[in-house]
């Protein structure tokens, strides 16, 4: 008896075992003990093959019909695993309320033997229903259950790791996110099958988060260890967001020519494909570098191609920041009323999309707005709102921008002493950017 054979011979008995809902205890006699049957389910060697065949017949399963009895269980294996990955494409396509009534209708012994692929796709469905802290425990009990197997066939330790930061991620805790994305990064093995390519989304993750954690310079090294990669990462929806990354940490940076030019071949590619959502992305990265270099013309040009497409745009985050990069636009051509119109859109999603970051972005350019028109007050209104949530999630360099925009209007309108708190306030957050970056430096 080889060791492969007893192995899938350990999983038959122990599906069998829990089929007719028997414990180890219940089977376990003076010739064979608890500890014997839990070593001939988990297939490890060296058993004694006697005990094997004694645990079989009390289970009343014959030798000789064993090897017809394994194919069946391979054949219903590989059909359950068919349904599986129909339920996740379900999932994918947002179907998620037909594909949860399936997974509900899985028996019990079925769940059990795929759990750890069982509770994943719980996990996406309520990350799908917005319900947080169910998909984060199904997704955790997942990664458990993998733990304990035996033989580990895929990488689904990893993309539950990425899942995870992206739950935290929407709920605006990059840090966390972050941590996430490393730790599923650190458990890829590059033996095992990958056909989801998550080591490069978990890598082009990582960079976002680090970039939205204003750690320009970590991200940047990140994308060019990214970036070695690109000739054999197949899917277009990861190249796109690479070349997003690249344009606008470029942009950051004011390294203005090579941010066209890399956006101006993601959106070549992506003319090619249906992705909308990434496209949308890399013209808003373009027309945003415009207006930063003040080519008010061709800034419009791109943010008029957008509004062309709003209706194409199922990620309504990048809405928001498209509707931010708008509104500047308008602000800096003299056009009040659209760019108060388009702001209050993109504060309007932005609040319904709990995207706390494009929160503060859109209420510090209404603030600007509101103060260029002479309206003080409303100015700081909308600024106080973005240094309060900038501060609550430790946006330490948004709020340094919220509280000198509130110094500004202070200083118009001749209130000192609100003048000096504003500039305390920016004193106290460009401390936390300067500890920050001390940490960082020494890592």
């Amino acid at each position: 008896m080889s060791v492969f054979e007893i192995s899938e011979i350990g999983k038959f008995i122990r599906k069998v075992r829990k089929e007719r809902s028997l414990r180890l205890e219940d089977l376990s006699d003076e010739q064979i003990s608890t500890a014997t049957i839990s070593n001939i389910e988990r297939g490890v060697p060296h058993v004694n093959k006697e005990k094997v065949y004694y645990l079989m017949q009390k289970l009343g399963l014959n030798a000789n019909d064993l090897p017809s009895m394994l194919m069946r269980d391979t054949e219903n294996m590989e059909t359950m695993q068919l349904k599986l990955m129909a339920i996740e494409s379900m999932i994918r396509m947002d179907e998620h309320e037909k594909a949860y009534k399936k997974l509900c209708n899985i028996s019990d012994a079925t769940r059990e033997e795929y759990a750890s692929m069982f509770h994943s796709l719980r996990g996406r469905y309520f990350l799908k229903t917005n319900e947080w802290k169910k998909a984060e425990r199904e997704l955790i009990d997942s990664n458990r259950f993998i733990s304990q197997e035996n033989e580990v066939k895929n990488n689904l330790e990893a993309i539950n790791f990425n899942y995870l930061a992206y739950l935290q991620y929407i709920q605006n805790d990059l840090q966390q996110a972050l941590i996430y994305a490393e730790r599923g990064l650190d458990v890829y093995r590059e033996e095992l099958v990958d056909p989801e390519q998550i080591k490069y989304v978990l890598m082009t993750n990582r960079v976002i988060y680090l970039e939205k954690l204003g750690k320009t310079d970590e991200a940047l090294k990140r994308l060019d260890e990214l970036w070695v990669y690109l000739p054999i990462v197949r899917k277009t929806e990861i190249i796109l967001p690479m070349y997003a990354l690249r344009a606008d940490l470029y942009r950051r940076m004011k390294l203005y020519s090579d941010a066209i030019r890399y956006a101006r071949e993601g959106i070549q590619i992506a003319t090619t494909s249906s992705f909308y959502n990434e496209m949308f992305q890399i013209w808003t990265i373009l027309g945003t570098i415009y207006v930063e270099q003040n080519n008010l013309n061709d800034a419009e040009t791109c943010f008029s191609y957008i509004l062309d497409l709003e209706s194409r745009v199922a990620q309504k985050q990048e809405l928001v920041r498209a509707y931010c990069s708008l509104g500047n636009l308008y602000l800096l051509q003299g056009k009040s009323d659209e760019s108060k119109r388009i702001l209050q859109q993109a504060i309007s999603w932005a609040e319904k999309l709990n995207d706390a970051l494009k929160l503060s972005n859109a209420l510090i350019i209404m603030g600007r707005l509101m103060k260029t028109m002479g309206q003080q007050e409303e100015g700081v209104h909308y600024l106080m709102q973005a240094a309060q949530i900038a501060e609550q999630h430790d946006y330490s360099q948004k709020q340094f921008l919220a509280c000198y925009e509130l110094a500004s209007c202070y200083d118009s309108i001749g209130d000192k002493k609100r003048f000096q708190e504003a500039i305390d306030q920016m004193y106290q957050a460009q401390r936390k950017v300067d500890q920050k970056q001390a940490l960082f430096d020494v890592w």
